[in-house]
């Protein structure tokens, strides 16, 4: 299982418009193969800072959602609104809840954004 984690500091006036954008490709995401879990979240203590948690069965899949017409999108739209640095990780899971996660490991180069924005 791969998890990807992001967090977006949004220009203040352009909250709205980012978080639509974002449950917008949230919501195209989670019909995806592979798509285990798709969360948007504005964090507590600094709303103009908006957070994305997913869970994806494989990394096969992680590479079809970034080949998606709505990540095309996505990453199109979002370079406008974002006011700071973006930061990505991703994480090969091995185990969950002790019980291990088979798959083959494999290398996915990282999406680089204008501006030098990269997302895992």
């Amino acid at each position: 299982m791969i998890i990807v984690k992001g967090s977006f500091p949004i220009k203040a006036d352009q909250q709205p418009v980012a978080l639509d954008l974002v449950q917008s490709l949230a919501s195209a995401s989670r019909k995806e193969p592979g798509c285990l879990s798709y969360e948007v979240y504005v964090q507590a203590d600094e709303p103009r800072v908006i957070m994305v948690w997913q869970q994806w069965s494989s990394l096969d899949a992680l590479e079809l959602h970034f080949g998606s017409d709505h990540v095309d999108a996505f990453l199109d739209a979002i370079p406008d609104l974002i006011d700071g640095d973006v930061q990505s990780a991703r994480y090969d899971v091995t185990s969950v809840d002790g019980e291990p996660v088979i798959e083959e490991a494999k290398e996915i180069a990282p999406v680089v954004l204008a501006g030098n924005i990269t997302v895992h």
